[in-house]
């Protein structure tokens, strides 16, 4: 043993030197070979997200250096530098609305360097004609992460492009012109190989190997694993990898209860699908949101809404949502806190009474004292719980920042409360998620908390233990993604990547954490407005990844590519064209609900499966409202 011991310890003395060694060598080579500047090109602005206005002037250069080539974003060091706002026309103004601290830190955020050899591809957007706009570049890494769009404020992508192409091959994408695609030469020659082979084959034999198979499949309960450890990995800014093997876990054992079922129940019936021809999609336009003129307009002399005009009421939130200085009354009825048929007087004698409801609850659990705690362990964890997602929710929102801040006291006694309400569901992480944007726009606890409740009646499946109902919806939206877009279906299926795990945030908190603050609430009101079927959220889904599909399968990516390129399309989406996108494909599919299998129909309510649309409304006044 001893002989051993000093051979390992001889061994490890050794490798140790050879890496000081390699680590002197690289640092002496860095200084004689100083970086070579192949092309830097001012003016090249970083947009901070999607819905910003803001973006931060920079220089993007390509540098040679002596570990490799790489691309860098570096922002202005000049502290004069403008930012550019650009308007709602399209159009650019220069501004100088931050200070030199704000833009360096904001800069700093943004800024990369990566090596080429890391680049999978990257999107060249030119900018319109007559737009005013910018042409810009979005560069995708081969880990399936994304940088921030940059855009040429004073020329073109060409010759960045042109420099760029002299270290990789570049490949423009058959599907989608604005996707430029990093070609590695040895998998494109062995790819070529493999389809000339492949197009002597059996074409009826390649079309049977993947039938479309679709089946409602039950779930047995997963005791907490997914509420303990799932849910707080994706929604607490888990890196990729962590949210992977918590993705894994929850496949395997998926696995393993659909293997139990095999065997306990063999007369499951399932229905195979072949491709479906579906006519193209309608071109749709979203609409103005609701003013308050337009709302008024569907009431009665008493302050009820005319029932003979509440569906085109909500079709109407449907098309364009709602203007902002209407939500507050809007909303209480969306979520059913007051009920449509309610006149203004009745409203007002009932809010009276869950006034008091709500304090009554309120006091119960401001009362419970410490020594009851070290007896009370169910509540004092969900307390803890309370207060630690309080103190994370929303705080770069203006209406949440700050330490000493009364709205994050008014949003944790909405909370606590609810825990008094429903002892039985109590608190679980992301429930803040839906409360924050009730508080910003109610501005009371009462109205807030009854809101939320209303809301939670809707969602809360989302968060009971066993997540059946997370799993069912992430069943639901395989098969319409089978339907709807088969190529990716089946490279999904081919990536191990088909239980849309992947897609658990944003069924999960209903898009909270991919969109702004403001078109989270547009978004939210079109769905509480239950037009125009119970599960838009899943074609919500479906648009998204129609729209990535050539993203995804021209980059090759598996599953922990998929998931951190779904996750950083955070802040990155355009909620109007998503719901346009969404409502073409439900015209799309209600188009063909002669061909469509039952359980589509059922999803998207038409056909027989349909049921009067008048009951759709999500709202608990609605006797026959289904969970959204």
């Amino acid at each position: 043993m001893l002989p051993y011991l000093a051979y390992r310890y001889v061994k490890n003395k050794r490798e140790k030197n050879q890496r000081d060694m390699d680590s002197d060598l690289d640092s002496m080579v860095r200084s004689i070979v100083p970086d070579k500047a192949v092309i830097s090109i001012p003016g090249v602005a970083a947009k901070l997200g999607e819905d910003s206005r803001e973006y931060i002037p920079g220089v993007l250069s390509i540098l040679e250096k002596s570990v490799g080539v790489f691309i860098e974003w570096r922002p202005s060091e000049d502290p004069d530098a403008t930012w550019v706002m650009t308007s709602d026309d399209g159009n650019a103004e220069m501004v100088h609305s931050r200070s030199p601290e704000e833009k360096r830190d904001r800069g700093a955020r943004v800024a990369f360097s990566m090596d080429v050899n890391d680049l999978s591809s990257f999107r060249n957007d030119e900018a319109k004609k007559g737009s005013g706009g910018f042409p810009s570049i979005r560069l995708i890494c081969r880990d399936g992460s994304s940088q921030v769009p940059l855009f040429f404020r004073n020329c073109s992508t060409g010759e960045f492009i042109d420099r760029l192409q002299g270290y990789i091959t570049l490949r423009r994408s058959h599907r989608d012109g604005n996707l430029v695609l990093v070609v590695d030469q040895k998998s494109e020659a062995l790819a070529k190989s493999v389809s000339m082979l492949d197009e002597n084959g059996d074409i009826l034999s390649r079309f049977m190997q993947n039938p479309y198979m679709t089946a409602m499949t039950g779930f047995s309960k997963i005791t907490s694993f997914v509420q303990d450890q799932v849910i707080p990995s994706v929604l607490n800014d888990t890196d990729a990898v962590t949210q992977e093997e918590k993705i894994r876990l929850m496949r395997e054992l998926r696995l393993a209860e659909e293997q139990m079922r095999v065997h306990s129940d063999a007369a499951g019936e399932f229905e195979v699908v072949t491709q479906l021809d579906l006519p193209p999609r309608p071109e749709i336009y979203r609409e103005l949101p609701v003013s308050k003129e337009l709302w008024n307009s569907f009431k009665l002399s008493n302050g009820s809404i005319d029932p003979m005009k509440l569906h085109h009421l909500k079709m109407n939130v449907f098309r364009g949502g709602l203007n902002a200085e209407l939500r507050k009354e809007a909303w209480k009825c969306l979520l059913g806190y007051r009920q449509w048929h309610e006149s203004d007087s009745e409203f007002e004698k009932r809010r009276t009474e869950l006034a008091k409801q709500y304090h009554n609850m309120k006091s119960q659990w401001m009362s419970v004292t410490e020594d009851q705690e070290k007896r009370f362990s169910k509540f004092v964890k969900r307390k803890s719980l309370v207060e630690k997602d309080v103190a994370r929710t929303d705080r770069t929102v203006p209406f949440f920042q700050g330490e000493d801040n009364v709205n994050l006291i008014h949003l944790h006694n909405v909370l606590m409360t609810y825990v008094m309400y429903n002892f039985d569901l109590g608190y679980v992480q992301g429930m803040s998620d839906f409360a924050s944007p009730l508080l910003f726009v109610m501005k009371d606890e009462v109205d807030t908390f009854w809101c939320f409740v209303g809301l939670m009646e809707m969602t809360h499946k989302n968060f009971e233990k066993d997540q059946a109902f997370i799993k069912l919806q992430m069943n639901q939206l395989r098969d319409l993604v089978m339907i709807i877009n088969p190529k990716l279906a089946n490279y999904l299926e081919s990536e191990k990547s088909d239980d849309m795990y992947f897609c658990f945030r944003w069924v999960l908190v209903w898009f909270k954490r991919e969109f702004s603050f403001l078109d989270t609430c547009k978004l939210w009101e079109v769905l509480w407005s239950g037009q125009p079927c119970p599960r838009f959220i899943l074609l919500i889904c479906v648009a998204i990844l129609d729209s990535q599909t050539n993203m995804i399968i021209d980059n090759h990516f598996g599953l922990t590519e998929i998931l951190k390129h779904i996750n950083d399309l955070s802040m990155h989406l355009k909620v109007d064209e998503i719901l346009t996108a969404a409502e073409a494909i439900f015209h799309q599919l209600s188009a063909s609900q002669n061909k469509l299998p039952a359980h589509i129909c059922q999803y998207l309510n038409i056909g027989e499966s349909a049921v009067s649309s008048s009951n759709n409304s999500p709202s608990r006044s609605d006797p026959d409202r289904e969970d959204l």
